[in-house]
């Protein structure tokens, strides 16, 4: 009777089994989502009156003195001009997008020279700030990659290497304060 019932209950356990030996999908852990907040960037390069808006930035520039306000409002520029870039990618138009987020790196380039010519240190909350929003900047430029075609990939891989260069300029520069 024994041996009836240890056969009854292996013959239950291979048809009903409690555990599953099947594969699970390993998935990849995705990276945390940086907390900065890029602002609304207003007029768009594919409006007819953008060139002005332009012109206005680069009055205001010109006119700052302070050094610390320039720099903040690099980074304001280089943060609207690639929210404008994922707009733009949004609306199809992948090759003002490119362009648009060529320029917003090059303000976080022109804040770099800027720290580096000054002879005051940057402050921390500065640093934090520009450190934060060049992360920012590579995760919505790597998910604009993703979205777009191969032939325009290239122009925001170079984006992205750019910010990490300048990324790693603003870290020297704060080290060696």
């Amino acid at each position: 009777m024994k041996k009836i019932l240890v056969i009854l209950m292996f013959v239950f356990l291979e048809i009903f089994p409690s555990v599953s030996y099947a594969q699970t999908p390993t998935s990849i852990p995705t990276p945390t989502p940086i907390k900065y907040n890029l602002p609304y960037p207003g007029m768009l390069p594919d409006n007819p009156l953008y060139k002005l808006k332009v012109l206005r930035d680069k009055a205001t520039l010109f006119l700052m003195r302070n050094p610390n306000r320039k720099a903040e409002y690099h980074l304001l520029l280089a943060d609207k001009r690639i929210q404008m870039a994922k707009i733009l990618v949004e609306r199809g138009k992948v090759d003002i997008a490119k362009e648009t987020a060529l320029k917003g790196e090059n303000e976080i380039t022109l804040l770099v020279f800027l720290l580096k010519d000054e002879r005051k240190k940057p402050t921390k909350e500065l640093f934090d700030r520009v450190e934060k929003a060049s992360l920012k900047h590579q995760e919505v430029l790597n998910r604009l990659a993703g979205e777009i075609e191969k032939k325009d990939k290239k122009t925001f891989e170079t984006v992205i290497y750019f910010s990490n260069v300048n990324l790693e300029e603003l870290r020297k520069i704060y080290k060696n304060y």
